[in-house]
């Protein structure tokens, strides 16, 4: 949600919609949003650490998704980003169920 909000684009009004769905093994949250997007180029760098992608115009280190991947393939879940250049970008990712 923090990056949704720091990268939205200030040429339109933002929107950021955030869902979960419920399967029978994991849940499933999607952030959406219509910010600046990331180009297919930089999508390597998403998850790296100390890697950013895009304009450097907001403030950061490169650690926030690096350490949000880390820390959910430690609790068995899984994160994956779909995003196209000036239209938004959908961060999903899952859970596992706790039995």
């Amino acid at each position: 949600l923090d990056n949704a909000i720091k990268y939205l684009d200030p040429q339109r009004p933002g929107h950021i919609e955030v869902s979960a769905e419920e399967t029978a093994d994991t849940d499933l949250f999607r952030v959406v949003d219509n910010g600046r997007g990331i180009a297919e180029d930089d999508m390597d760098k998403v998850f790296a650490p100390f890697r950013r992608a895009g304009a450097q115009d907001v403030p950061g280190e490169g650690m926030g998704l690096a350490f949000v991947k880390a820390l959910l393939r430690r609790l068995g879940g899984r994160i994956e980003c779909q995003s196209q250049l000036g239209v938004g970008t959908t961060f999903s990712f899952t859970l596992p169920k706790i039995r």
